[in-house]
């Protein structure tokens, strides 16, 4: 019997797989356990589909990903904080800081992911930082000065 799976089963397969078991086995363990269900024909059309519309989506994604680091190499990310006697800030940047910054000044959104480091700035200065996706690494620069 053909079985489409529900969710991932040792030895059998991962979920979405469509696999040949025995009637019983499916009859008596996979159905009332619901890791499968029967794959008739409008089950399997159905679960191509939904494949197809996942990897659309999953290209789509890809390609903002894409888009979204050609618009960010080479820029500068400017902050502008107020600065004690010594020149440091009164509180660091971090990570979501950098982040609302690009959001606010080039329109694009950047996930926490695009960050292999957790970056935290503490004083005025030109810092290089690094933005991935994909296997691409793009280089811009955070530039923090004070009021």
């Amino acid at each position: 019997m053909k079985v489409i799976l529900l969710k991932f089963v040792k030895d059998l397969g991962r979920e979405g797989d469509i696999i040949d078991v025995s009637d019983g086995f499916a009859v008596n363990s996979l159905f009332p356990k619901k890791l499968a269900k029967q794959a008739t024909s409008d089950v399997i059309n159905k679960q191509k589909m939904s494949q197809k519309s996942v990897e659309l989506q999953s290209l789509k994604e890809k390609e903002t990903a894409l888009a979204t680091l050609a618009i960010l190499e080479g820029k500068t990310i400017l902050f502008e904080e107020k600065l004690n006697e010594k020149g440091n800030l009164y509180h660091s940047l971090a990570l979501r800081d950098i982040i609302r910054a690009i959001h606010e000044q080039y329109h694009v959104s950047t996930p926490n992911t695009f960050f292999k480091e957790k970056y935290s700035f503490k004083e005025k200065g030109k810092y290089t930082i690094e933005i991935s996706a994909y296997n691409k690494v793009v280089k811009a620069v955070v530039l923090v000065e004070g009021k």
